[in-house]
């Protein structure tokens, strides 16, 4: 299997992000893309969600492992870039897109922290201890549990979950109720790059499932925290930097793309907002269209995630958020 490796090298960020190429795939079609965004971090496309590659002298922290079925194809480009040993999984969410590689990837590595419940040989999958609960006993009884082997080996409930590996501080932030109830955001702060899991989402509309804790006010504090963590360029000034960040799917981008994506969160919630305070049914805001302006580059009449389940997820929760100033 051929895989397309762009390395981004020289001292302009800008060209990190010109010379991105995440849709192009070689000539065998079931080949996976991945760029270098900085010196020791890359990125994989196409495994299913966005897979980001920090390696060093410890070895390889994966944020997120793709799909089940296309956990082979992640692990071969991870071969492609390092042959170092896989030493951490961290899983932004329960999505399958995000953790049905844990096992076969995970498989292949070693612990970066002893595991007292096993003597098995496999990398530390770490994630948030509602991915954990979501794996193993879902809440939805049609839903069967994921396989025991792409569960979580480590799992953490604090805010943060800190700690210092291949010479650069990892802050993994807990921000759950965004899209869902295990949300986390993946910051390497040395690298100056952020994992953003499904909270940005740039094919589409943000993801917001109530039936798996999510919510619109959950997720525009998921951007809005992002945007604090973001650096952009400094304007005017020929000298590089600006933090990069890594979207659960779709290219690498930046602050000024993360401010447009925030802001158009906030103006669809807005005018939602308002017309749920005429007193509009969910039907009659559909109909007024709120997602005018932006329908055409996030919007889809079909599939999974389609615009009016946006909508409806955006009234929905509006109608049930308790009034501010008020408390039980």
């Amino acid at each position: 299997m051929a895989i397309t490796v762009v390395a981004v090298g020289g001292s302009s960020s800008d060209r990190v992000l010109a010379q991105q190429r995440p849709a192009a795939r070689a000539a065998d079609s079931g080949a996976l893309d991945t760029i270098q965004i900085r010196q020791n971090v890359w990125v994989i496309f196409g495994a299913g969600g966005n897979v980001t590659v920090h390696v060093g002298e410890d070895g390889v922290i994966l944020v997120d492992s793709g799909s089940e079925a296309m956990a082979e194809k992640t692990l071969e480009a991870v071969r492609a870039i390092t042959k170092a040993p896989i030493r951490m999984i961290i899983s932004t969410s329960a999505d399958p897109e995000h953790v049905g590689g844990n096992d076969k990837v995970g498989a292949s590595g070693v612990p970066i922290n002893p595991d007292n419940f096993t003597d098995e040989e496999r990398a530390t999958v770490l994630a948030h201890e509602n991915v954990l609960q979501r794996m193993s006993a879902p809440k939805n009884r049609n839903e069967k549990p994921a396989p025991t082997p792409m569960w979580p080996t480590e799992t953490f409930t604090s805010r943060y979950r800190s700690f210092y590996v291949n010479d650069d501080a990892v802050q993994v932030i807990r921000q759950l109720g965004a899209v869902s109830d295990g949300d986390v955001i993946v910051h390497f702060r040395r690298a100056d790059v952020i994992a953003t899991g499904d909270i940005v989402d740039l094919r589409r509309f943000p993801v917001i499932d109530p039936a798996k804790g999510g919510s619109i006010q959950g997720e525009l504090e998921a951007l809005n925290r992002l945007l604090d963590l973001t650096v952009p360029p400094m304007p005017l000034v020929l000298k590089p930097g600006r933090t990069l960040v890594v979207p659960g799917h779709g290219r690498v981008s930046d602050y000024g793309e993360l401010v447009d994506y925030r802001d158009m969160v906030t103006t669809i919630k807005d005018i939602i907002e308002d017309l749920v305070k005429k007193g509009m049914s969910v039907e009659q805001v559909k109909a007024a269209n709120p997602t005018a302006g932006y329908r055409k580059r996030y919007g889809s009449d079909s599939g999974a995630w389609t615009t009016d389940m946006f909508v409806e997820a955006i009234y929905n929760g509006l109608k049930t958020a308790k009034p501010a100033g008020k408390t039980e």
